[in-house]
């Protein structure tokens, strides 16, 4: 719902309400985050919620989501982020906070990425800081050559790859060589920005995935970057995925890059076709995304009675 308050701003106060009413912490705080730009005065109450969420990659992952909002909130959020004892969750939320660093938090950034033990994510921490520290790149490329595995090497090398065009080859022929296909399907995902020409080879070995969540995860990151040429065999690997909540996420994923100008009505029915094979919360969760398609093909009447519907089934099924 807070997603379609854009389109239809009478909600904002049923959104709001629904917001507040989620027991969960964690989720009632990015719910209420989501609302900030439509009510800043909700942003106060927003922080306090998350300063008190116990787990700490969790209020890492939204005080993270705050700062664009609250700026000051940045050094608190490292601090939160460099306390996380799971290495490979320390990595990602510094990588989400990496783009937001003011160059004063940049030597901190900077201690706690080198003090990751594990090569790979300390290969991937380092690689999210050298867009603020280009002296950092032979660190982070030396670290990422000397990892042992033969698969998780090749992902580092593809993630340092658009720091270092000369590298590309090297990043392609090893992603290449990686034998398991989710990892194969990662590392040809992060060279799609800058090789385009391996996007049908990515999505061929996304197809080939056997186990419905890395498929998802692997067709996820490479819906961004697909033309309309290949989006409906996306849409076709999306809809073969046996688990419904992994097939949720891929179509989430593809709903959210499509847009009135590369969706004819053909497309759009088969898109439908797909999501109807969604049970209720995962297929509701896709609405925000279709909204434009939604006011595009059936105009704002539509819109109103598709948000009708939704209260409509939120209260038949309390």
């Amino acid at each position: 719902m807070t997603e379609l308050v854009s389109h239809l701003p009478e909600v904002l106060p049923e959104a709001l309400a629904v917001a507040r009413g989620i027991g969960d912490e964690y989720y009632r705080a990015r719910a209420l985050t989501e609302l900030v730009s439509h009510l800043p005065e909700v942003l106060p109450e927003a922080l306090a919620i998350a300063r008190g969420i116990r787990d700490e990659s969790d209020r890492a992952s939204v005080l993270t989501e705050l700062v664009s909002h609250l700026p000051e909130v940045l050094p608190e959020a490292l601090a939160v982020a460099r306390g996380i004892r799971d290495e490979s969750y320390r990595a990602y939320e510094l990588t989400l906070l990496a783009p937001h660093l003011p160059v004063s938090l940049l030597p901190e950034a900077l201690e706690i990425a080198r003090g990751i033990r594990d090569e790979y994510y300390r290969a991937w921490a380092l690689t999210e800081l050298v867009s603020h520290l280009p002296e950092v790149l032979p660190e982070a490329l030396g670290v990422a050559r000397g990892i042992g595995d033969e698969d998780k090497r090749a992902l580092a090398l593809t993630g340092l790859a658009p720091h270092l065009p000369e590298v590309l080859p090297e990043a392609l022929e090893v992603a290449r060589g990686i034998r398991d296909e989710d990892n194969r399907a990662w590392a040809l995902t992060n060279l799609v920005p800058h090789l385009p020409e391996v996007l049908p080879e990515a999505l061929a070995v996304a197809r080939g995935i056997g186990d419905g969540d890395s498929r998802a995860l692997a067709l996820t990151r490479l819906a961004p970057h697909l033309p309309e040429s290949l989006l409906p065999e996306a849409l076709a690997v999306a809809r073969g995925i046996g688990s419904e909540y992994h097939r949720a996420l891929a179509l989430k994923a593809l709903t959210a890059t499509l847009t009135p100008a590369n969706v004819d009505l053909s497309f759009w029915q088969d898109v439908l076709h797909a999501l109807g094979t969604l049970t209720r919360p995962n297929f509701l969760e896709t609405i925000p995304n279709l909204a434009p398609l939604i006011l595009h093909f059936g105009g704002e009447v539509a819109l109103r009675e598709v948000y009708q519907s939704i209260r409509d089934v939120s209260r038949w099924w309390k």
